[in-house]
């Protein structure tokens, strides 16, 4: 391999080699692709469904204009309650983005960040070894799985922070570089400020200690000495936050609240009917028969105990919630084209074996009219990763980002272009848009007002001037507040206490939701329509009960 590199580079000139470092890496394909079309393909799409993208960007807004608050600032039922805003980093970043571009400046963060994960896992795979053609349908089958990420939301830096980590601890057991180790405080330090998702760092942190520990063999490079001191520091470095020791106590206490696991929908295990979660276990069953056929012919690589440690941990979670199936994808898919890269000789040999005219070898002899496709596909990615290496890293990403930049700036115009081709806004038929403009233009209603879980957020960042009754923050209210809010939903018995205790005098709720069609039957209430689009319904209490 050697030999090729130095005879192919012998037979570059140097206007070659210019004319190369123009080009795009394979690295650099990935992150513009992802980036067009992500941002300009799912545009307000990556605003959410939940509302949870409006208080990102209210908050993160509240803090540019007053700074970091200590109290709740948005929400009526807890106004002025003290509050921790964990993710206080992360809203900044979205509230400036916010601040700057409008939601066109939200949705291309966004973005700019799935773009870096889907160019980051590329990049893993190929530093495993990795084919580039087999590297790329790996990262096309596996960016899907980190889609239940994909909103405006602080847990975007969690997913690409969380894939710069496992591979700072990869590179690290195999080069023995300690500063790869000193790296990992300060970055979760800033990691705990960004978003609760440190918690991953932590964890993938520790499993490595414990498994080099308990398996010598395993630990290649690696010195315990120096694991063991970077893990306390690292345990640490989550207190250098506004919130001190707060911060971690605030995030055990609300991921322990039975309600919030039981009515959160990223907290519930997947639905293998639907197709993300069933590629999430087809990916899986691979990687697990994989390491079983290395296995049984005796592969040292099927038996590493601290890849079988990480993979066994996040599958796991995975199907306690389905939250942690992008963290599975960042972590498993580069043990995946390990295992790949290991089988494959045992694959050449075993095609090979497929010529053996013995009766023995005869169900082999099925391979034998895939043996030109599969030399042909080697052939291009071999050639796929000789030009890989004369081209320019990271130019086109730059200049994607600068367009992206400008088209922001723009408003949503690409360079050149009059016609906006960015636009995004929150789905109108999902969030009570019209509505909204309705009631900025009449006036809020007086009194406190009620809503659904889904809309808070929204609420939060349209109508400022309307402090919500909830929203998304499962971590913001307590449990007696997320029980009323159930009763009062679901007609439980006791509703209509309920809301008279909470002295609510309005509703704006979705037209189907069965508490409006509750209270339009009741005389003391009265319900419209909200807008013409048939989404909202307003209702407001016209007498005492």
């Amino acid at each position: 391999m050697v030999a090729v590199k130095t005879r192919q580079t012998a037979q570059v000139t140097r206007a070659e080699h210019v004319a190369a470092w123009m080009l795009p890496s394979l690295t650099d394909l990935i992150f513009v692709c992802v980036l067009f079309a992500v941002l300009f393909g799912l545009q307000g799409k990556l605003l959410g469904y939940d509302g949870d993208s409006g208080w990102h960007i209210s908050i993160g807004e509240y803090t540019l204009a007053h700074g970091l608050p200590r109290t709740e600032v948005l929400l009526a039922t807890s106004y002025g309650q003290p509050h921790i805003y964990y993710e206080w980093l992360g809203q900044l970043a979205y509230g400036l983005a916010h601040h700057l571009g409008g939601l066109n400046g939200v949705v291309a963060l966004a973005s700019l960040l799935i773009a870096l994960a889907g160019a980051g896992i590329f990049a893993a795979l190929r530093r495993r070894g990795l084919s580039p053609l087999s590297a790329l349908a790996l990262t096309l089958l596996g960016l899907p799985l980190t889609a239940v990420t994909w909103t405006a939301r602080a847990q975007l830096f969690t997913l690409v922070l969380a894939l710069w980590w496992s591979e700072q601890l990869w590179r690290y057991l195999r080069d023995g570089n300690i500063r790869r180790l000193w790296a990992l405080p300060p970055v979760l330090a800033l990691w705990a400020n960004l978003h609760g998702g440190f918690i991953v760092g932590l964890l993938l942190l520790a499993t490595t200690s414990a498994v080099l520990w308990l398996a010598p063999a395993a630990r290649g490079m690696a010195s315990l000495k120096a694991l063991a001191l970077t893990l306390g520091a690292c345990l640490l470095a989550p207190l250098a936050t506004p919130w001190g020791v707060a911060l971690p106590l605030h995030i055990f206490g609300f991921l322990s609240d039975p309600l919030i696991s039981r009515y959160t929908l990223e907290f519930q295990s997947p639905d293998f009917h639907t197709a993300l979660p069933l590629l999430f276990l087809a990916l899986s069953a691979t990687l697990a028969g994989l390491w079983l056929w290395l296995a049984s012919r005796h592969a040292a690589a099927a038996l590493d105990p601290l890849a079988f440690a990480h993979t066994a941990i996040w599958t796991a979670l995975t199907f306690y919630s389905v939250r942690y199936v992008a963290i599975w994808a960042v972590v498993a898919l580069p043990l995946l084209a390990e295992a790949l890269v290991a089988s494959a000789p045992l694959w050449r040999a075993t095609a090979v074996a497929a010529d053996d005219p013995t009766p023995s070898a005869a169900a082999r002899h099925e391979l034998r009219p895939l043996l030109p496709w599969l030399a042909r596909a080697d052939a291009i990615s071999r050639r796929m990763g000789e030009v890989d290496a004369l081209v320019g890293r990271g130019v086109w990403a730059a200049l994607a980002v600068v367009v992206v930049l400008l088209t922001v700036a723009d408003g949503g115009a690409l360079p050149g272009a009059s016609t906006p081709a960015l636009a995004a806004g929150y789905d109108p038929q999902v969030f009570p848009v019209q509505a909204v403009e309705r009631l900025r233009a009449r006036g809020v209603p007086a009194g406190l007002g009620f809503n659904t879980y889904t809309w808070g957020g929204y609420l939060d960042e349209t109508l400022p001037e309307y402090r919500p009754f909830i929203d998304s923050r499962s971590d913001e209210y307590s449990e007696t507040l997320l029980a009323d809010y159930l009763t009062i939903t679901q007609l439980a018995p006791g509703w209509r206490q309920t809301l008279d205790r909470y002295g609510v005098m309005w509703a704006l709720l979705p037209h189907n939701e069965p508490l409006a069609q509750a209270l339009a039957l009741l005389p003391s209430w009265r319900c419209v329509p909200a807008d013409d689009t048939g989404v909202a319904m307003l209702c407001q209490r016209i007498t005492p009960d």
